[in-house]
């Protein structure tokens, strides 16, 4: 083989293998699409979502139909595209996604389940209007279909739908009051149940979103049926107008939100009009029943417990009572015309962080709120006394020291609770800074220095000091004592830093002179006890 015709199969091949390896796809992940939502009606949009896919344009099959072409492809062989379902009967239809790359396994595909639906043209009216029902999603030529107008058959032949399950049919709009009316349908093959009913207004008609709730209540106002672009739309309560010189959208709706005014408990009367083509008394009114509330705000002054309470919803001229935790605060108040009050207190202290504030009035309003209070944690306290170090007598005369070996004999000392014959060994003390209302305190004594060896805990110490008897300490030796405080709400400070106190049985000339009378004691006992025997034995 000559070497011109070498270069040439060369050449060759280095124009075709770039070619070739284009071919080859280059991912490596499978490919996949998403439906979101995976059912529902005729019309309504699907977002769906694809990657793995290496062509730069999709195409989307429905039931192997062409649905949507060139949806464009990202660099990372991702899909996102929104479409509407196409008219197609009920049940499951089949959506695949390919891609331009020509690449038979670049596809993917997942099932959509279709149910039957309806609606109407115009979406509202007035009586003797011609309404347009159609449906959608049915089974394909489903026969016996029956249209209803709140409840009752529409009195008209039976309906049949296409092979793509719609239909469709006119009814007019009997002569009946404003207000909102269903229409709905059902078939041979799809019932009542799986075809949801829809909402016709006869209008001009509004409806109240919410239709109870306490002064304040911010009210959404939709209304129907107005004139096309209709000004000067007005909303009064009660009579008088509370709001006013709201214009309606083109098509004749609109949705304006007003605020509950301070009134009375019960039943008020909202009413709508717009401007001389829909004057006072065409749109039917809207009842609202307004229901006691209180709302408490607190004092922001350090150390006040200060409560007051704005109510609002009460009858008018009611004595109202207040209670703090089911106690009875003291504080009454009574309601002006509109049943609103006004009233502060001071917070009684209670244990725990959740405190209820109730209301209640002598007509029968009531109404009440909890509240979380602030856990405010109390200063850490301050040792006072004895100071750290201070060495305690137990035993501070030669009567107390044969008192205390004659009831160690007995084997009485062991009781913690002072008695008639205990006495004070010491006082200790200690203080926190700022109002100590409410705070109780919890002692600790041990006889080493990380408490480990617990001598004495004592909790719910209402003030802040606290007697230690003889009784409580027998043993000689080193003791270590702390203190924390508890507020009322639950807050707890850190221990105080420790002191440390010595027990001494006794002064050494104490000791001496107990031992040495002790010692005579014994002796005359012993003498005495000698000299009867030997009295007894002389007989």
């Amino acid at each position: 083989m000559s070497s011109k015709r070498i270069l040439l199969i060369a050449s060759g091949l280095l124009v075709v293998l770039p070619f070739l390896f284009s071919l080859t796809p280059t991912h490596v992940d499978a490919t996949t699409i998403t439906l979101n939502p995976t059912s529902g009606t005729v019309g309504a949009s699907i977002d769906l979502t694809g990657d793995g896919f290496i062509g730069k344009l999709a195409t989307i099959f429905w039931d192997d139909k062409k649905l949507v072409q060139n949806v464009p492809v990202s660099q990372e062989g991702h899909i996102d595209y929104v479409f509407n379902i196409p008219p197609t009967p009920r049940g499951a239809h089949i959506l695949k996604v390919t891609d331009d790359s020509n690449w038979t396994t670049i596809n993917a595909s997942l099932t959509f389940s279709v149910t039957p639906s309806i609606n109407t043209q115009p979406p509202w009216g007035k009586p003797g209007t011609h309404i347009l029902i159609v449906g959608s999603g049915f089974a394909p030529s489903e026969s016996g279909i029956v249209a209803q107008w709140d409840g009752k058959d529409i009195m008209q032949a039976p309906i049949s739908a296409d092979k793509t399950g719609s239909w469709d049919t006119i009814f007019d709009v009997p002569n009946i009051a404003k207000g909102e009316y269903t229409i709905s349908a059902y078939g041979a093959i799809s019932k009542a149940q799986e075809v949801a009913p829809i909402l016709y207004t006869i209008g001009p008609y509004c409806t109240a979103t919410p239709l109870s709730g306490p002064v304040g209540t911010k009210i959404t106002i939709s209304g129907k049926g107005f004139r096309a672009g209709e000004d000067g739309i007005t909303f009064t309560w009660d009579g008088p107008i509370t709001d006013t010189n709201f214009t309606a959208q083109p098509n004749g709706t609109f949705v304006w939100p007003i605020t509950v005014p301070p009134s009375i408990k019960g039943k008020h009367i909202l009413g709508i009009y717009g401007s001389s083509w829909t004057p006072k008394h065409i749109v039917p009114d809207i009842e609202f029943e307004v229901t006691p509330a209180i709302q408490l705000s607190f004092s922001d002054i350090i150390g006040s417990r200060d409560v007051t309470v704005a109510g609002s919803g009460f009858y008018a001229g009611e004595s109202i009572a207040i209670t703090y935790d089911n106690n009875n605060t003291g504080a009454t108040a009574t309601t002006d015309d509109t049943g609103s009050f006004n009233v502060t207190f001071s917070a009684p202290f209670s244990p725990g962080k959740d405190h209820t504030v109730k209301a209640t009035g002598s007509k029968g309003a009531a109404s009440q709120q909890t509240y979380t209070s602030t856990m405010s944690i109390p200063p850490t306290p301050q040792l006072l006394g004895p100071g750290s170090g201070a060495k305690l007598e137990a035993y501070g005369s030669v009567i107390d020291v044969i008192y205390g070996i004659v009831k160690n004999i007995g084997g009485l000392f062991q009781s913690p609770n002072p008695s008639q014959n205990d006495s004070v060994l010491t006082t200790l003390t200690w203080k926190i800074d700022g109002d100590a209302t409410g705070v109780t305190y919890t002692l600790q004594i041990a006889k080493t220095a990380d408490f480990s060896d617990e001598v004495l805990l004592k909790d719910d110490i209402a003030t802040s000091s606290f007697d230690l008897y003889k009784s409580n300490f027998l043993l000689s030796g080193t003791y270590y004592w702390r203190v924390k405080a508890s507020g009322d709400a639950g807050g707890v400070s850190p221990w105080s830093n420790s002191w440390n106190f010595d027990i001494i049985t006794a002064s050494s000339l104490v000791m001496a002179l107990s031992v040495t009378i002790l010692i005579l004691l014994l002796a005359i006992v012993a003498f005495g006890v000698f000299a009867v025997i030997n009295r007894s034995r002389q007989r």
